[in-house]
């Protein structure tokens, strides 16, 4: 018996058996990155292509790149020079819950349960205390598995992303107009009951409760209390968001969930489910409303190509709609094999780390194994014409070494200057 799930669930397996296959005529055999933008957007000129990316010119001091040496990583460890400041879980975390956590005003101990409270570490880019800067506004980044981002002895795997490393070169070298403050959210530690991590839960798929509470105390507590202590630009062009893994996913679910207060989302070798996909679907068929549908409208694969086809002729309207990912900087890129450039089996760098995590398995097969979700969505993306940009690294393993190799390309998406050459 085919039930009401069966029914909208059929169409999203043959959207990722069809990505799957559309993508493989589309590869070539390189050891290089494979890079992959639509065509309109690499005919635009260089002040519309600034224009699309949202940012707004802004009176900051001039700065000399003379005796610079090329960009390439690895990147430096540590905050290079800028201020890291906690905001202890204490205060972060209320005796009540709200929103979703607030129904029948449940305590401390109902809604801890659902978001295990923690510390969230906030980067400041040394630029925030200059005298010069005093009177400028940040864009603000939060970035999922903040523990991973940017200390190598704090991550779980010993290697970290090397983003504060990453956005300080780049500011250096002037290919960013302002680093952005980072505001690093950890992972949930433990199980919620045997054989389901919290961090797998809070990253999860879109209809899983603890991965709504996430995104609700991101997006209405977390970024309101850092608007009003930090000095934050305003607007969702303003406001991104990045994560790996399922931490890519969580990462696209703010933009989702949240789309007026998110317009910007990198995902690194992500892990997107069937949920995840669906309201990307939803975004491109409705042109912004009603992103967390997954229903009657999903049903039908030829209800959502004819509606994805007539979008495609308003997108200059639906730039302008926030709800819509038209109006998004979207960045996604993931390793794995490609022919006859294979991930390893064993890397034995992996082991060498800057903590006692020598075990760092380095997830061989995971990028490989999730290439037909993230195709699925690129299908999706593609078929709707929203604008994206998308890198393949063939042979990469799953894992923070090899995210500190390209953290670069994800933060100029979102910062840069110019478009990626």
């Amino acid at each position: 018996m085919i039930t009401k799930v069966d029914q909208w669930l059929q169409p999203l397996f043959l959207l990722t058996m069809l990505a799957s296959w559309d993508r493989s005529l589309s590869y070539t055999s390189s050891s290089n990155p494979i890079k992959s933008r639509r065509s309109n957007v690499e005919s635009k000129s260089s002040a519309e292509r600034d224009s699309l990316r949202r940012r707004g010119p802004s009176a900051l001091p001039a700065r000399s790149t003379q005796h610079l040496s090329p960009l390439s990583p690895p990147f430096p460890n540590g905050q290079c020079g800028g201020t890291v400041i906690t905001l202890p879980a204490e205060e972060m975390y209320s005796t009540k819950g709200d929103g979703l956590l607030s129904v029948l005003s449940l305590p401390a101990t109902v809604s801890n349960f659902m978001l295990t409270p923690r510390d969230i570490s906030v980067w400041l880019p040394k630029e925030y205390d200059f005298v010069e800067f005093k009177r400028v506004d940040f864009p603000v980044l939060y970035c999922h598995d903040g523990q991973n981002a940017y200390e190598d002895s704090s991550s779980w795997t010993g290697s970290s992303w090397r983003m504060i490393g990453a956005l300080t070169r780049l500011y250096e070298r002037d290919m960013i107009e302002i680093p952005p403050i980072v505001v690093m959210i950890p992972s949930a530690d433990g199980d919620i009951m045997p054989g389901l991590r919290r961090r797998h839960a809070e990253y999860g798929d879109m209809t899983l409760p603890f991965s709504q509470a996430h995104g609700e105390f991101v997006a209405e507590k977390l970024h309101p209390y850092v608007k009003n202590r930090f000095r934050v630009k305003d607007g969702p062009e303003n406001v991104s968001a990045i994560g790996s893994s399922l931490g890519g996913q969580a990462s696209l679910q703010l933009v989702l969930r949240y789309p007026e207060t998110f317009g910007g989302v990198a995902c690194m070798s992500p892990c997107f489910q069937v949920g995840t996909i669906a309201s990307v679907m939803a975004n491109v068929v409705n042109g912004g409303f009603d992103t967390n549908s997954t229903g009657e409208n999903l049903r039908d694969l030829s209800v959502i190509l004819s509606k994805a086809s007539n979008l495609y002729s308003s997108k200059e309207k639906l730039r302008n709609n926030h709800k819509s990912l038209h109006s998004k900087t979207i960045y996604i890129d993931n390793g794995g094999d490609r022919d006859e450039s294979k991930v390893p089996f064993f890397d034995v760098m992996d082991h060498f780390t800057m903590n006692d995590k020598w075990w760092n398995p380095g997830y061989f097969w995971l990028d490989t194994q999730l290439q037909p979700t993230i195709d699925a969505v690129r299908w999706a993306l593609d078929r709707g014409g929203v604008e994206y940009w998308y890198e393949k690294f063939p042979g990469a393993r799953h894992n923070e070494r090899a995210w500190a190799q390209r953290i670069h390309s994800p933060l100029l998406t979102l910062y840069g200057k110019t478009r990626q050459p």
